[in-house]
């Protein structure tokens, strides 16, 4: 979802980037690239109302827009990487107003379906066909998110 991937990315890279105390600023960036933005682009793809939470009709965007999303989340993780060393408390401000948004979205998550089908109140909840497509991604994020944090916890391991 665009408006929680690109905060998202900010936080973990930010949050990676702070426990490990600025080392090996290029694994929290690469879980933000690889474990954020490649599976956002492609619920993006895949979901384009969904993942715009029907705040607009992924229709009317302008071509490029889900490349400017892809930039944005890639953006935001190097901004955390940049910040989360020095000003642990921004990263976690931008947590907390997260999981506001999220909560606040949680309803507008929770439906599968067209901008029109979300609109006029018909659009399915989320089954089993979303959950197929959603299983790979997930567990590729996951997959990210675990060799990001091995290969930091080995060099931390490495400079004792």
């Amino acid at each position: 979802m665009v408006g929680f991937d690109i905060p998202f990315s900010f936080v973990a890279a930010g949050a990676l980037t702070w426990h490990y105390k600025g080392r090996r600023p290029e694994l929290p960036l690469l879980y933000a690239t690889a474990g954020v933005a490649v599976p956002g682009l492609a619920f993006l793809e895949k979901y384009p109302d969904w993942d715009c939470q029907y705040f607009v009709e992924a229709a009317t965007l302008p071509i490029g827009s889900f490349a400017v999303f892809g930039a944005l989340v890639i953006l935001a993780g190097y901004l955390g990487t940049r910040i989360g060393a020095s000003h642990p408390r921004v990263i976690a401000g931008v947590a907390a107003l997260l999981g506001v948004f999220t909560a606040i979205t949680a309803p507008r998550t929770a439906h599968i379906g067209t901008f029109a089908e979300y609109s006029a109140g018909t659009a399915p909840t989320l089954g089993a066909p979303f959950l197929e497509f959603a299983m790979p991604w997930l567990i590729w994020s996951g997959l990210v998110l675990a060799f990001v944090i091995f290969r930091l916890e080995m060099d931390r391991k490495a400079i004792r």
